[in-house]
């Protein structure tokens, strides 16, 4: 063995050993899972990077051309080099290479440049396929070129369709033996030279050498080591700007109205959660909106907990929450960002709300249309998407519109191996979303939106500039109408709601006056002078004489029919009982004498019969209609729990702190050096930790190498075996038995202690 040879790391764990704190902090800080529970050295950290869970989470945030890479690295026969890797993805070194150093430093891909080697996981994730090439076969092939020109033009043909995937194609019998002397059909002659194998009985499959013979030594057909471009419409960026700032303040009065609309008259929770098609349909008739917009207000608000479930009594309905009255307190600006960044960082689908989640557990949820604040739309990709879709459009030429197609491709290339048609409908429901919500203007980023992207961003400070000082005042008109010539402060617009009706909103706002609207003032207890007086004191303009008239005219019809509640009435033809029982005394029961005979109270119907017995009174109970009848106390009845169910997301973008990085490193150095001052020996050791051994026989598999281990079987003998293993998964090792001469599989937790043995 060379000295060169003799100095390369046999195993990924011997690799990871030989990086300096700063790579192995890279390594912590970009997969962060690694660290929890925190390794114990540097063999265990690597038995961890190799895990199909850790290494999948790795692969799903690399973009196309790193994912085409690895591709190409699992189908390319080993060794590759990097003049084969860069001749595969037909690019030159000088591209590949960046891109392969970055994969060395997420530790999916190890070695030096002439024997570079994916961890196994990358083989295992990608398939028994890559890039639609077939499984290597062990069969040795002369002149390749010559046994397809011998296989004739249809056979040609056959190879053809086969060559760029996927690999497999149907035939009749195709397990039959078969001779280039008796083969008739092309498919027959291809099999006779081996440059197709039976798969089955029906089905044939490329080798992987053909195909890469086929393909001219490429693994792909073409591949972009950039992104493609963000391409769109040009638009003026000053009047997007405007529109943008004209949908957020449109975005705060909806929820606010839609809240004000709640609270007045709660809607259920229904038995699933959610709020129900009908519900929604019914607040967006009142607020004008579309079921759309109406889901995406009230999704916003409940991520920013104006909106939330209570119970009320026996009944659970949806109300605003304390948080809103907080709310409301501050200006249009912060307002505005709370609920953006409510949307922006929130894991719930919107976009879901009204159609069928294809993607639900089970066959009835699938078709099931989803509910607005339904418990079920948490997506941990969708604010991974989210984030994308606004960094494409913030790269974009300012004034340029990025077309829809243009930003779903653009976001494909980033995470190609996220989500598919749902990552693509992700980003359509962000792009529709941002509009509504005032961070973009005729589909270009907004100025103001721009902090989104920044973690230290102030998007209210942003948007100030962008919001229009309220006003204390409105323009009266002869046409019955206020015109507000800008947003009104709150309490101008609460008193001025309660005597005219909204009908046109913006800047400003049109409010008309009306029979109905007057008669809504004098209800809520304002009198004809209170209005006069507000009236005048807020407008710029005089008080239009027609508006005045209206006033005073509803003001004389005004309560001369008069209603209260009564729970119970007392009739009796003697006037001294009636008198009586006004000066009685009754715990929880008072009366109000309406004529001579005729006595309301407040109080049950069942609970004044009780005291009046109680009393001394001897009455007798009628129904409305004057029918007596006896009453008897009704059977009690508890009242089952509702069930809930609720699901719960872990945390996919968890980030390390500087001390936290610093402390993995420092335990996986003093782990390092506890191994490495270790005695060696055989069965008779102390024996090893279960992570450690687990550790050692992962990062054997993934360098195929010898293992010496100590097993233990069901009869308690313990016995020393050499292996190769294969894999190590769901508590067992899938090895290959170096005496026995044949694969077996070993209980991880029957394994004594293993080491790698020196070849």
């Amino acid at each position: 063995m060379s000295n060169t040879e003799r100095s390369r790391p046999r195993t990924l764990a011997e690799a990871l050993r030989g990086w300096g704190d700063d790579e192995l902090g890279y390594l912590l800080r970009h997969r962060p899972d690694l660290a929890s529970p925190m390794p114990s050295d540097t063999g265990q950290l690597a038995a961890r990077v190799t895990t199909n869970a850790s290494a999948a989470r790795a692969i799903n945030r690399l973009d196309e051309f790193s994912v085409d890479l690895l591709e190409a690295l699992s189908a390319l026969p080993e060794p590759v080099d990097l003049a084969s890797l860069s001749a595969g993805v037909d690019q030159a070194p000088e591209v590949v290479e960046p891109r392969l150093t970055e994969l060395r430093r997420l530790a999916l891909v190890w070695g030096p440049d002439d024997d570079l080697r994916p961890i196994r996981a990358v083989h295992e994730l990608l398939g028994p396929t890559p890039a639609g090439l077939g499984p290597v076969t062990a069969r040795h092939f002369g002149d390749l070129d010559q046994l397809i020109e011998d296989a004739g033009p249809e056979a040609r043909e056959v190879l053809a369709k086969l060559t760029w995937g996927p690999p497999t194609g149907s035939v009749e019998k195709a397990d039959r033996p078969v001779t280039i002397a008796s083969a008739k059909t092309p498919v027959e002659r291809l099999l006779a030279r081996g440059l197709v194998v039976p798969r089955d009985a029906n089905t044939v499959v490329l080798p992987r050498q053909i195909g890469l013979h086929l393909r001219g030594g490429r693994v792909l057909a073409s591949t972009r080591p950039v992104p493609p471009p963000l391409a769109g419409r040009t638009v003026s960026a000053a009047i997007a700007g405007r529109a943008a700032a004209g949908a957020a303040l449109d975005l705060v009065r909806q929820v606010d109205q839609a809240l004000e609309q709640i609270g007045t008259d709660p809607p259920s929770v229904l038995r699933t959660g959610g709020l129900g098609v009908r519900e929604t349909r019914a607040l967006g008739g009142r607020l004008g909106l579309d079921e759309q917009t109406v889901a995406l207000v009230l999704e916003i608000a409940y991520a920013a907990d104006l909106l939330a479930r209570a119970e009320v009594g026996n009944t659970e309905l949806w109300l605003p929450t304390a948080t809103y009255d907080e709310w409301l307190e501050l200006d249009t600006a912060h307002r505005w960002a709370i609920v953006v960044n409510a949307w922006f960082t929130g894991q719930r689908a919107i976009g879901l709300v009204g159609r069928r989640d294809t993607g639900g557990a089970t066959a009835a949820a699938r078709e099931r249309l989803v509910n607005a604040l339904a418990p079920d739309l948490e997506r941990l990709l969708a604010p991974e998407i989210r984030l994308l879709t606004l960094r494409g459009l913030a790269l974009a030429e300012p004034g340029t519109a990025v077309s829809e197609d243009a930003l779903v491709t653009w976001v494909a290339w980033h995470r190609p191996r996220r989500g598919g048609p749902f990552r693509d409908d992700l980003v359509r429901w962000t792009i529709a979303e941002a509009a509504l919500l005032g961070v973009t203007g005729l589909g270009a980023l907004a100025d103001y939106a721009r902090p989104l992207l920044d973690e230290d961003g102030d998007l209210a400070a942003a948007i100030q500039p962008m919001v229009p000082e309220p006003v204390d005042h409105v323009l009266l008109q002869a046409d019955l109408t206020a015109v507000a010539p800008g947003p009104l402060v709150r309490s101008v617009q609460e008193e001025l709601a309660t005597m005219a009706d909204a009908e046109s909103h913006g800047g400003g706002g049109v409010f008309r006056f009306s029979e109905s609207s007057v008669r809504r003032a004098f209800d809520l207890g304002r009198t004809s002078a209170q209005l006069h007086e507000w009236l005048a004191e807020h407008s710029r303009t005089p008080v239009p004489q027609p508006l005045s008239y209206l006033i005073d005219d509803i003001a004389r019809r005004h309560g001369v029919l008069r209603i209260g509640a009564a729970s119970t009435y007392l009739r009796c033809d003697d006037e001294d009982v009636i008198t009586r029982l006004l000066g009685t005394t009754m715990p929880g029961v008072r009366f109000r004498r309406l004529a001579p005979t005729v006595l309301v109270s407040p109080a049950s119907p069942d609970q004044v019969l009780t005291r009046l017995r109680d009393a001394g009174f001897t009455p007798l109970a009628e129904s409305f209609d004057g029918v007596v009848h006896v009453t008897a106390p009704a059977p009690k009845r508890g009242r089952p729990p509702r069930r809930r169910t609720n699901r719960d997301f872990a945390d996919s973008t968890i980030e390390l702190t500087e001390d936290q990085v610093k402390a993995v490193l420092e335990n996986v150095r003093s782990g390092d050096r506890l191994a490495a001052d270790r005695p060696e020996g055989g069965a008779g050791d102390v024996l090893a930790a279960p992570a450690e051994t687990i550790g050692v026989l992962g990062n054997a598999a993934e360098a195929g190498a010898r293992t010496w281990i100590s097993y233990v079987d069901h009869n308690g003998e313990a016995s020393e075996r050499i292996v190769e293993p294969v894999r190590v998964a769901d508590g067992w090792l899938t090895a290959y038995d170096v005496d026995a001469d044949q694969p077996r599989t070993y209980a991880l937790h029957r394994i004594a202690a293993a080491r790698l043995v020196e070849n």
